[in-house]
């Protein structure tokens, strides 16, 4: 009994003197560090910006909703908050291998050996006595241990905290892109309503057209004509307004699936405004300006991750080194199992060296210093597609802007030239012809207007997008 007590006492004892051995030699993670145990996006401008509140800039309370419903219930950001959670657990199954591992079973069995069994050594006698064997084994504990004498096991921790990064950075990278894309259709649905908006005014105005000819002919100083020519214009109108409605409703269908919501009781009232975006500062894009964008914090979260595995592989050239022990109860009769002398226990060391593998090890090495190559490729490849994409938003945002400006003083000048036609009209000194051309003008001015106004918009929104949601 003295014996079992201090082998088992032993085991324990090395078991938290290594590991206290190894806490003491390893670097230790702060608060801050602990959810980024390598320095990783250290460098990135204080990290990524909260996408739920980075639309508060747009000061538009429907997109602030529409924002914080997609957030909440867009189903890929659910399955990339899942896989969060999934790579929190693997960083505890990681931590696990830190621990001894004990176990512990109950084990009874019986044995009888035949009469006619095969002996070592040759007897005068071919049948033997019959012999049962009995085995009685309760609470053993079986412990074991490896000693991380070179940082493997604490080397894939890392990775797998590393790797939990990398999935939160691939939230934030959902949530910007569904934001992104519900801005974009909210101010697409915006703009469908104020071209709606255009065309009524429109209809109105050839409605009162159509009144004025059809005074005219009845009292003889027009032909039927004007009158068919003013009734088919109304209709074709009627038409387009037709088909932006079939637009909204397919827009508002696309925004109900971003937000996560039945199309069939989704709906957003009409609401003809001026679309208004904020100015944003901006004349040239810097890289510094990039780096908050969640897809270069993952590049470089899957960097470090890659370099970290170098190190990893690199350990399986050096030994391991394992403890294992045991301790019970053993006995071939089950009445002196509470017997003293029935206790029986081991304890050993296991040294695992490797000598040859086939160059497997060297091999592993290799690749993992090639996949370091290639996430360094996938920074400067993602840092040039996020250049381009802001340099893209930003030059289309100033071209437009002006667009608008020569656009507003072409509407100007087809509502001054439809007026004078409209009098000249009434007065008889010109054909409904010129009248009804200069109302077509100033409907495809009046729209091309609001197009400008909402590709200014969706420019906004890209170039929001591409400077990672934050300016």
């Amino acid at each position: 009994m003295k014996k079992a007590s201090l082998s088992v006492l032993f085991f324990s004892l090395v078991s938290v003197i290594v590991c206290r051995a190894q806490d003491a030699g390893s670097p230790q993670l702060s608060a801050s560090q602990s959810t980024n145990p390598v320095g990783v996006a250290s460098t990135l401008a204080g990290g990524v910006v909260d996408v739920r509140n980075s639309w508060a800039l747009f000061r538009d309370q429907t997109l602030d909703s529409l924002v914080d419903l997609g957030l909440a219930s867009n189903p890929d950001i659910r399955v990339a908050v899942s896989r969060v959670e999934e790579a929190r657990i693997r960083v505890r199954v990681a931590q696990s291998f830190l621990s001894p591992s004990i176990r512990s079973s109950l084990v009874f069995s019986t044995q009888s050996l035949s009469s006619y069994r095969p002996v070592q050594v040759p007897t005068t006698v071919d049948i033997l006595p019959r012999v049962q064997y009995n085995i009685f084994q309760v609470l053993p504990i079986d412990a074991s241990y490896e000693v991380d004498l070179f940082r493997r096991i604490r080397g894939n921790v890392r990775t797998s905290e590393l790797q939990r990064l990398v999935t939160e950075s691939d939230v934030q990278i959902t949530q910007l892109a569904v934001s992104s894309e519900i801005a974009r259709i909210y101010y697409l649905i915006r703009a469908n309503d104020n071209e709606q908006a255009v065309i009524r005014r429109n209809l109105n105005l050839r409605d009162s057209t159509l009144s004025i000819i059809q005074a005219r002919f009845r009292a003889g100083l027009t032909n039927e004509i004007d009158a068919r020519r003013a009734e088919t214009d109304i209709v074709n109108v009627q038409v387009q307004l037709q088909g932006l409605e079939r637009n909204r409703t397919e827009l508002v269908n696309g925004l109900a699936v971003l937000c996560g919501q039945n199309p069939a009781t989704f709906a957003i009232a009409a609401l003809p405004v001026n679309l208004i975006v904020p100015d944003l500062p901006f004349n040239t894009i810097t890289i510094d300006q990039l780096r908050r964008r969640p897809d270069l914090v993952q590049a470089e979260q899957l960097a470090q991750s890659a370099n970290l595995q170098i190190q990893i592989n690199r350990t399986a050239l050096y030994p391991r080194l394992n403890m294992v022990g045991s301790a019970g109860t053993l006995t071939g009769h089950i009445g002196t199992l509470g017997f003293g002398a029935s206790l029986t226990y081991l304890f050993g060391v296991n040294a695992s060296v490797p000598l040859y593998e086939g160059k497997r090890n060297r091999q592993n090495i290799t690749l993992a210093q090639q996949q370091a190559q290639t996430a360094q490729a996938t920074i400067q490849q993602r840092v040039l597609t996020a250049q381009r994409e802001a340099e893209t938003a930003l030059d289309n945002l100033q071209l437009v802007q002006q667009q608008i400006i020569t656009q507003t003083l072409g509407l100007q000048s087809a509502r001054q030239t439809e007026t004078l036609n409209r009098g000249l009209y009434t007065q008889g000194l010109t054909t409904f012809l010129e009248v009804l051309d200069a109302q077509r003008t100033v409907l495809d001015s009046e729209r091309q207007l609001v197009l400008l106004q909402s590709q200014r918009a969706t420019y906004t929104v890209a170039l929001y997008k591409a400077l990672g949601g934050s300016l």
